[in-house]
């Protein structure tokens, strides 16, 4: 069993008793010398029974006192570094559905920070299953652009249409595309995609995918990219396993959504404004 290398510096502890009070998994004692120390059955022990890996703990102490997994409190990002209300505004009111890019790719290095920051994703449970497949590259983009669209006119001509849509939702689709995304009404020509899966039947495995995507969607306005969270695709995929099983998804993981992202063609002036749409009720009891 590998331990977690909970550790509370004497020196540095007050005894607050901040990081025992938000221990989720209730595993955090004070030993004889008030000093905070890790219950010896959960440690090593990921999960309901034994540490839940928030790192709680280490982020709460106002002194830096708590180390857990060797990571040290002083290369944490601090609250003051984090955007502020109105800025964090901004970003969610300027970001849009992209359906037009650029014909180039975002370096593998930007791609990987921005996938890096999905370690920190809201998981049920905190079991962080998910699994980030890629494509960097936008040759290999376009080869899977080309075998979907393909086997999707193929699957067609004999009435079988992507997911649950009907003859009619395919014609109207195919009426769209010369003006909305020219050649390719799949991937929107997106140069890069994402696929966020999981592991089913553990913790909320079904939601974990969708928060996920709905962050690196605002990841990607942060870093003047556009993106789009597609649902498309993975019902033309559905009707087609052997191009499917190239996302390289395995049986017991799960996945509902794919994710197009590049540089936008188009760059967007302000946003726009949707006041007054939100259904908002007061509970009282």
């Amino acid at each position: 069993m590998k331990s977690f290398h909970f550790k509370a510096n004497p020196d540095q502890c007050i005894h607050c008793g901040r990081c025992v009070a938000s221990c989720s998994s209730v595993i955090l004692y004070f030993d004889g010398q008030g000093v905070p120390r890790m219950k010896e059955e959960a440690d090593g022990v990921a999960g309901w029974d034994g540490c839940y890996r928030c790192q709680h703990c280490l982020a709460v102490c106002p002194t830096g006192a708590i180390s857990i997994f060797d990571k040290d409190p002083k290369d944490s990002l601090l609250p003051e570094e984090g955007a502020n209300a109105r800025q964090l505004e901004a970003l969610m009111r300027n970001r849009r559905a992209c359906r037009r890019y650029q014909d180039r790719e975002v370096p593998r290095e930007e791609i990987d920070q921005m996938l890096r920051l999905l370690e920190n994703v809201p998981t049920g449970s905190n079991l962080q299953t998910l699994g980030f497949n890629v494509v960097y590259r936008k040759a290999e983009m376009d080869k899977l652009r080309k075998l979907v669209r393909e086997e999707a006119f193929r699957l067609a001509e004999q009435g079988i249409y992507p997911g649950s849509f009907t003859k009619s939702d395919w014609e109207k689709q195919l009426e769209w595309e010369p003006g909305r995304n020219p050649g390719d009404m799949f991937f929107v020509n997106a140069p890069h995609i994402l696929v966020i899966h999981s592991q089913r039947g553990r913790g909320q495995w079904q939601t974990d995918p969708v928060l996920a995507a709905a962050w690196f969607d605002l990841i990607c306005a942060s870093h003047g990219l556009g993106s789009i969270i597609m649902s498309y695709p993975v019902g033309a995929l559905s009707h087609m396993p052997e191009v499917e099983q190239l996302l390289q998804i395995p049986k017991d993981r799960y996945y509902s959504l794919i994710l197009g992202f590049g540089y936008p063609e188009y760059p967007y002036a302000r946003g726009v404004q949707r006041e007054g749409i939100a259904q908002i009720k007061e509970l009282t009891f």
